[in-house]
């Protein structure tokens, strides 16, 4: 009777300890929030990096399209047009989403806020229930653990990329599900987190299936008192290894829906480009990496490369001292644990493992994105320790030697940051090493982690009063957790809530005027490279993501997901692109308006805000064999443009070369460079350049600097400033320099770090007479769009003749197209070939072409999502499976258990 009501007893405790494993973190993220007047505790909100660029623009585009039923897995909102699914795999597919449709668009800030709080209050529940279950323990001290867990390193640094905060919650199940795999052979619980884990993010889920076999092998090891050969481990758990790999397999199965199209669609990103050093056993970091032990040793600043976000609490570091010092953890014990925590110690320390760990990548910023593992596993142990009262059965030597031990690894740690990332950097410099040394905290920091680990160590080693002890442990930790999560905010540019309401709905009006949507049948372009929304945000906003914010055909995209192929092909026509990831609308000419279909430019600093192009000829329209046939040429924009007119038919003088009368250079003044952003990345030695020219067509000049050399935000025309809209210093586009008569004689100056290299820059005009002619020429072959056409079903007419033999389509020649001309199958041909040649020379498809008969022709685009039914199959096989093996074996044991 004594033991039913202590398991009652036990059962309460266990459900007011999940309870406060959830509102714990709530409450200290939240008086975080409320200190730093973030929404929905104040004006502020979460509009910087990956958050206000990527996140927000595209929740809103998913709530947007599905709100009003016009949700599609092709997008012409992502740059020129992409598969939208690995950008829902990469971005999107969590529970908590559903949020989005309980607010409207304008207070999306507001829910992206309530969703990182949520998922970060709900990995302190998960870790809470793993230890609970794991270790068949209850009681207040578990909520130490969690809110360590819930508010480590890891999340104080990324919780604003709230993708990967679903892995950290799904991460306690997995290990539980593992636990019972070998405890009792249930593979049901571990199969089941892995799936969500892996659909909710496979990049992550990536990771945690590789964290699986580590903790498997650990676990069944850890199960043998005594050294024990493979071949006996082999033996006694052949059993839980079956499990392991059934489980295993059928996750993967049941994942396949998400895995396969987005394979598919990853392999066409820029992330597939191969680098030795990635695979070298270089080291990354150095001792200094110890003081990351201490709160408050990494900011948002340094958040493109610092060291491993290790800080978990200073109680936490010091019972994993504790456990290789008590004298209740036996020998064979501590020897497994530290070698777990070397081996996935490794995968953070050593290049080769390190990128094996992100994908078979290194990161671009955000670096050690796989440091939560270490910082579980380390967690573990130190409930471990914990589990061993250290207060009874450690010594006075002992309990002196694990303070020394604790002070010593600081100490090492915070001197090391003072010597090892200046040796590093001097000896490999890097733009990493810069940025790596540049982020090591301050030496003063040391003194708050000896005085925590002091007052930590005084608490833990007392054994009187033991609830007020866990209470002031519980104070002590939330404090430096939410401490610790304030710091890393530092130099976090937030963006205004009423501004972006205001904006938002300022600009959504605005493309209300036509009618500007994505999905529509009547399909045109739109350029709104200068809209309002910019002026939400504090840092510099480049308006990359706007078509999927405001759900408009554009010609700009940001993500990890973005097409390799038709980034390069408008890179290879002038359009900025800073790398993989990115490609802006900005670096437009007319002739890329015609080919990109291009209808209306947006720009709310003018009147009026909305310009309609009479270059603009379709979505597409009949062309000479001689253009499908163009190769285009990497970092010759401006010839490529040439090129393009001349297999168009355009006279020669279409694009027409200013005279350049004079060219002077002067060393820069103090007020020049004043002009120069703090972020321009260019050596500090600059010079003013001014070159005199005279236009020679009536029409809008544009530049192009081969050399790179340009730092176009100190541009100025005649003494006016005239630099872009995107930050580009460092890179190449073609600029857009006003529109100007035949015989204007104009003064361009800017700063350059090498004014020889400037004398190859180009100033060409576009005759917009004669550049008309040709456009008007192209809509009399134009392919009229049915009524009946959607976003992937494109059907239509077009002239064809013996001249212009091809139907050019300004969307990319991606895999998941087909197409039928006048009924027939016929095989889709890439217009144009664009080149890359960096890193390596590669040439890609263009946009899609495919051949007419002279007269009257109906062509039909159709897509589908390659990989997709296949995905689909596979995991519907895996998921009945997984049901058979369930009900035939768990399910059915567990109800004879019960009866017997």
């Amino acid at each position: 009777m004594k033991e039913h009501r202590d398991t009652l007893a036990q059962a309460r405790v266990s459900r007011w300890v999940y309870l406060g494993a959830f509102l714990i973190p709530m409450i200290i993220i939240s008086v975080i929030f409320w200190h730093l007047k973030i929404t929905p505790f104040g004006h502020r909100s979460l509009l910087f990096s990956d958050t206000g660029a990527q996140y927000v623009p595209i929740l809103e585009y998913l709530r947007s399209t599905i709100s009003h039923g016009q949700f599609h897995l092709f997008s012409f909102a992502l740059g020129t047009g992409s598969s939208l699914v690995p950008l829902l795999t990469y971005y999107v597919i969590s529970p908590y989403n559903v949020l989005i449709f309980l607010f409207p668009a304008a207070q999306l800030p507001t829910t992206v806020a309530l969703i990182m709080i949520l998922k970060i209050s709900t990995i302190g529940l998960t870790m809470a229930i793993f230890l609970r279950r794991a270790f068949l323990k209850s009681g207040w001290s578990l909520l130490l653990f969690s809110t360590a867990f819930s508010l480590c390193g890891f999340v104080a640094m990324y919780d604003y990329d709230i993708m990967w905060l679903d892995a950290l919650i799904m991460l306690p199940l997995v290990a539980l599900g593992l636990h019972r795999i070998v405890s009792v052979h249930h593979f049901g619980l571990y199969t089941l987190s892995l799936t969500i884990t892996i659909l909710a993010n496979y990049y992550l889920g990536y990771m945690t299936c590789l964290f699986s076999v580590l903790y498997f092998a650990y676990l069944i090891i850890e199960h043998q008192r005594t050294v024990t050969s493979f071949k006996e481990i082999w033996r006694v758990h052949r059993p839980a290894i079956r499990q392991f790999i059934i489980g295993s397999l059928l996750a993967g199965m049941m994942a396949m829906v998400v895995l396969i199209p987005t394979a598919m669609g990853m392999l066409l990103t820029g992330k597939g480009n191969f680098f030795v050093t990635n695979f070298l056993p270089t080291p990354l970091f150095g001792p200094e990496v110890l003081a990351q032990f201490g709160p408050g040793t990494t900011t948002f600043v340094s958040h493109l490369y610092h060291a491993p976000s290790l800080f978990m609490g200073t109680l936490m570091f010091l019972l994993l001292i504790v456990y290789f010092v008590s004298p209740k953890v036996q020998s064979i014990e501590k020897h497994r644990a530290m070698w777990l925590l070397i081996t996935m110690g490794l995968g953070l320390f050593l290049t080769l493992f390190n990128t094996i760990w992100h994908m078979l990548q290194q990161p671009a910023g955000f670096p050690f994105r796989n440091v939560y593992f270490f910082t579980f596993l380390a967690l573990i142990i130190a409930y471990r320790a914990w589990q061993t009262h250290p207060a009874q059965t450690m010594n006075d030597p002992q309990k002196v030697l694990a303070l020394v031990w604790g002070a010593g690894l600081l100490v090492i740690g915070f001197l090391s940051a003072r010597i090892f990332p200046r040796i590093w950097a001097f000896m490999l410099p890097s733009y990493d090493a810069s940025l790596y040394q540049q982020s090591q905290p301050d030496f003063h920091l040391v003194w708050w982690a000896l005085g925590l680990l002091l007052l930590n160590t005084m608490l833990l080693f007392i054994s009187e009063w033991r609830p007020i002890r866990i209470g002031l442990m519980g104070l002590l930790i939330s404090f430096e957790l939410g401490g610790n999560l304030l710091v890393a905010s530092r130099g976090m540019d937030f963006g205004s809530q009423t501004k972006f309401e205001k904006y938002f709905k300022a600009d959504t009006t605005t493309l209300k005027q036509f009618n500007a949507s994505s999905t529509k049948a009547d399909f045109y372009r739109i350029d709104f490279l200068h809209s309002r929304i910019g002026r939400a945000y504090d840092e510099a906003y480049n308006h990359y993501n706007d078509p999927l914010l405001f759900d408009y055909a554009g010609l700009s995209s940001y993500s990890s997901t973005l097409e390799e192929p038709a980034r390069v092909f408008q890179n290879d026509l002038g359009y900025f692109s800073s790398n993989v990831r990115r490609i802006s609308a900005q670096g437009s000419t007319s002739l890329t308006d015609t080919l990109l279909g291009v209808k209306y430019r947006v720009n709310v600093n003018r009147d009026p805000e909305v310009t309609k192009l009479s270059t603009f000829a379709g979505i597409g329209f009949a062309v000479p064999q001689q253009l499908v046939d163009l190769q285009l040429k990497d970092q010759n924009a401006l010839g490529n443009q040439q090129r393009i007119l001349t297999a168009l038919g355009a006279p020669n003088d279409t694009l027409a070369h200013a005279t350049v009368l004079d060219v002077s250079n002067r060393r820069a003044t103090v007020d020049d460079l004043r002009r120069v952003p703090k972020k321009t990345m260019m050596p500090q030695q600059r010079y003013q350049q001014t070159f005199k020219l005279k236009v020679n067509a009536t029409g809008t000049l544009h530049g192009f600097s081969p050399s790179n050399t340009l730092i176009y935000s100190t541009l100025r025309i005649n003494g006016r400033a005239a630099g872009p809209t995107v930050r580009a210093d460092g890179y190449r586009y073609v600029m857009n320099l006003g529109y100007h008569h035949k015989g204007d004689v104009l003064t361009i100056s800017y700063l350059t770090p090498a004014p020889a290299a400037g004398y190859s820059n180009e100033f060409i005009s576009l005759n917009q007479a004669q550049y008309q002619t040709v456009a008007n020429r192209l809509k009399r072959q134009q392919f009229h769009l049915s009524k009946q056409s959607g976003v992937t079903d494109l059907s239509g007419t077009v002239t064809g003749s013996s001249k212009r033999s091809y139907l050019y389509l300004s969307v990319p020649n991606t895999p998941g197209w087909h197409a039928t001309v006048n009924g027939q199958a016929v095989k889709i041909q890439p217009a144009m070939h664009a080149q890359s040649i960096t890193p390596v020379i590669r040439n890609y498809p263009g946009m899609m072409a495919v051949p007419l008969k002279p007269g009257q022709n109906h062509v039909a685009f159709r897509y589908t999502t390659p990989g997709l039914k296949a995905g689909i199959i596979t995991s519907i096989i895996g998921a009945i499976l997984f049901g058979l093996l369930w009900f035939g074996g768990e399910w059915r044991r567990v109800v004879r258990q019960r009866h017997q």
